[in-house]
């Protein structure tokens, strides 16, 4: 999988089409905006639409823009046009195109994202909070969600030496989802704990053989956005590890949340 723009594409056709498949009012009232290139005049020249596809399968679409439905120009930028075919729902795959909405954000130094949607309880899941009602620009209610941009201090952690356990050793099944099989080890810091309560869970680099115990340097955290959870990343050698390498390592686990890379 992976997350394209729409107008940064060599194939705005074929994606055109794919959207034009969704079962959704809105998703078809995105179709004509892209087909007639209205879209940016509406929601401004910076808006992008973003793709998460598999392939030349299309999963999940949203917009990452200046404006959207509630024309507030203090409130920017919005997510809006959020949606997850079918076959594809119940995987939280819309998250990731939340997750790359957060990194457009953050980058752009943005304080805060706003949705306006009539939704009750979904994107709750995603780290987004019921701001308050506000007029459309029909003039009916919407409810307006946002989320903070926030940048964590880990500085008393990262690079520090750290021992544990591992309880769920590479090539072990997760116990609740004994489809999952980890393909790095996993455990926790002995007598650290987490905000959850319990010990701070550890990914475990520097070896493709099952451990029951480890000592390493935290080399980096990864910070669940929509979680209380964050995980340490910890290298046997003390040597650093790529961004890109910790992210597909954990991904069998982290896809089904959001979440930013802290490094050294």
């Amino acid at each position: 999988m992976k997350i394209i723009d729409f107008y940064a594409s060599d194939d705005q056709n074929h994606w055109l089409s794919e959207i034009n498949k969704s079962d959704w009012r809105a998703g078809k009232y995105l179709y004509e905006l892209l087909r007639d290139q209205k879209l940016k005049d509406l929601c401004g020249e910076s808006t992008k639409a973003l793709l998460l596809i598999d392939g030349d399968k299309l999963i999940s679409f949203c917009t990452y823009a200046e404006q959207d439905d509630v024309r507030e120009p203090s409130l920017t930028p919005w997510v809006g046009f959020v949606y997850t075919f079918p076959e594809y729902r119940g995987k939280r795959r819309v998250g990731k195109l939340l997750e790359y909405v957060y990194m457009l954000a953050k980058n752009d130094r943005h304080k805060h994202i706003y949705i306006s949607t009539g939704e009750t309880g979904l994107y709750e899941k995603y780290g987004y909070q019921f701001w308050k009602i506000m007029k459309d620009a029909h003039g009916e209610d919407s409810r307006v969600y946002k989320t903070d941009i926030v940048s964590m201090d880990y500085r008393d952690v990262l690079g520090t030496t750290v021992s544990g356990t591992i309880d769920r050793p590479l090539g072990s099944a997760h116990p609740r989802h004994p489809e999952m099989i980890y393909p790095i080890n996993y455990g926790y810091v002995d007598g650290v704990f987490a905000e959850d309560g319990a010990e701070q869970d550890v990914y475990v680099f520097g070896t493709d053989q099952p451990l029951e115990s480890y000592t390493g340097k935290v080399i980096a955290v990864y910070h669940r956005l929509n979680d209380n959870e964050d995980k340490w990343i910890v290298s046997l050698s003390g040597e650093t590890i790529q961004t890109e390498y910790i992210l597909e390592a954990i991904s069998f686990q982290e896809q089904y949340f959001m979440g930013e890379l802290y490094t050294l």
